[in-house]
């Protein structure tokens, strides 16, 4: 029997990408912060975190492993929380609206997060341990 983290391929695929996408955008911001030497500000710790969570996340994901949905997780809380912060830091200085795009990118990129975090807890593969156990009445186990 196959190791399935998630019910549906669709759902692993997705999943997969968007951790590769987010392992190799906060490779670069990290990168970045690193040129500027701004290595002791609270978003590189994040940011270090966030890309140390979704390379290990793409490495359980390709080894079908259970963690990876944790670890995917962790790092979507922890990305939501970047932008939380930045969000009432520009709130704090007034900087927050001057644009209306501040208020649209905002919506999308809260949607496409909470998109996929309502994915991967939706539709993880629930293992059933009575089911197993009954299943397994009558089974020579040596």
């Amino acid at each position: 029997m196959k190791k399935k983290i998630f019910k549906y391929k669709a759902v692993y695929w997705i999943t997969l990408i968007v951790n590769i996408i987010f392992c190799i955008a906060f490779g670069f911001g990290l990168y970045n912060r690193i040129i500027i030497n701004s290595l002791f500000d609270i978003y590189t710790v994040l940011i270090f975190i966030i890309e140390t969570l979704s390379f290990s996340s793409v490495l359980l994901l390709i080894s079908k492993s259970k963690l990876s949905i944790l670890t995917h997780s962790i790092s979507l809380i922890l990305i939501f929380l970047i932008i939380t912060f930045g969000i009432f830091k520009k709130l704090y200085f007034r900087n927050f609206g001057n644009d209306s795009m501040d208020y649209l990118m905002t919506l999308i990129v809260y949607s496409i997060l909470f998109g996929l975090f309502f994915l991967i807890i939706k539709y993880r593969v629930k293992t059933d341990f009575i089911q197993l156990e009954i299943d397994e009445i009558g089974q020579n186990q040596n």
